[in-house]
């Protein structure tokens, strides 16, 4: 005997498929891939945030030369994924979203004399004030985290890349901190360095976690799932929110302009590892792969059109731009020639992001910006 409502359950989803368009069925498929990278590139970043964490305990186990700079080289590499998922913010998803991770992983720049010692006090940061905090543990740092001020930074990629560099106080090179800071009788609280340092590994891979498994395949109830449920021009409203203001706002502005117009190091990226040219470049190539993968300029409403031609050729454009960017940046923002083509990328992706409105227009999902 027949289930009726077996019958009827299918005959409704099959009427639902025949609904769908060829262009619904496109736009969904562009959704999907959309959260298939999100998926990917968080997946990635957990994936190299556990060997930095590995490098990071054998480092202060064994403290020396050799493990030190395997260390500051995994933290380089675990960047590179995590500096490409940043334009999956700024539409209020797990990563940003009201008790989001965000902060607790990339704030920055902070205060380094909130963590350790700094030149000129020797004493310190949370690290030397036994008094204070005698117990160094998550809880401690996850509840100092932005306490009392947006330089208070205690966890998170900087923090980290604080206590593998040090204060970066030279023209020719990054930080020079040594592996003594870990070596106990060689310097004031290596031991207690050592916790701070593991401990705030142990949050940074919690937090990537919590992010992998909100964009998780096929898992019912978390973030993934009702994203790709929701009304497509809302998803992709989402989608090119995130896209535009990080190209328009966060890295034109935040990422450069402001360092470009102070001319201090300190408003740089990554500025005790020198890495900051390579932020810029991870976090540009986060807008590519998502035009890329996504093929939302192939989409029927901006197949062959003017303005998809126009988008891609300034994202070419932007590549060539952002590759000639003297390095280190914090010299590039005191010379002419390193000035000049920090504005010039700057402006391109100012005018790329209002190239990128217009596309959020053709798709019915307009992006206020």
């Amino acid at each position: 005997m027949l289930n009726l409502s077996k019958v009827l359950l299918s005959v409704f989803f099959s009427a639902s498929v025949m609904a769908a368009t060829p262009v619904e069925v496109a736009q969904q498929q562009s959704i999907e891939a959309y959260s298939n990278l999100v998926y990917k590139t968080y997946s990635e970043s957990l994936k190299s945030a556990l060997t930095l964490q590995s490098d990071l305990k054998n480092f202060v186990k064994n403290p020396g030369v050799l493990t030190h700079e395997i260390a500051k080289k995994s933290w380089k590499l675990a960047r590179a994924p995590y500096g490409q998922s940043e334009v999956f913010r700024f539409y209020n998803g797990p990563i940003d979203m009201d008790n989001g991770p965000e902060g607790s992983l990339n704030a920055w720049p902070l205060d380094e004399a909130y963590i350790d010692y700094v030149v000129g006090a020797p004493q310190a940061g949370i690290i030397n004030d036994l008094e204070t905090y005698p117990v160094i543990n998550e809880e401690l740092l996850k509840s100092l985290n932005e306490l009392d001020g947006e330089k208070n930074i205690s966890t998170g990629y900087h923090a980290i890349e604080f206590l593998l560099w040090g204060q970066d106080m030279f023209a020719d090179s990054a930080g020079r901190r040594t592996y003594e800071d870990y070596v106990d009788g060689k310097t004031l609280n290596a031991k207690r360095r050592g916790e701070y340092l593991i401990t705030v590994s142990n949050i940074l891979i919690e937090d990537l976690q919590s992010l992998v498994d909100a964009w998780a395949p096929n898992t019912k109830g978390n973030f993934r799932s009702a994203f790709v449920s929701q009304k497509q021009t809302s998803a992709f409203k989402n989608i090119l929110s995130g896209v535009i203001y990080m190209t328009g706002d966060e890295l034109s502005g935040e990422r450069m302009y402001v360092a470009y117009e102070t001319q201090g190091q300190e408003d740089e990226h990554s500025c005790f590892s020198d890495m900051t040219h390579m932020d810029i470049q991870w976090n540009f190539w986060g807008v590519e792969n998502i035009l890329r993968e996504t093929k939302i300029l192939e989409l029927p409403a901006l197949k062959n059109t003017e303005i998809a031609k126009a988008v891609l050729a300034r994202i070419a454009k932007i590549n060539v731009m952002n590759a000639a960017i003297p390095v280190p940046f914090d010299q590039a923002i005191l010379s002419e020639d390193g000035r000049e083509k920090i504005l010039a990328a700057i402006e391109e992706m100012e005018a790329l992001a209002k190239d990128l409105v217009i596309v959020s227009e053709k798709l019915g999902a307009k992006v206020d910006f």
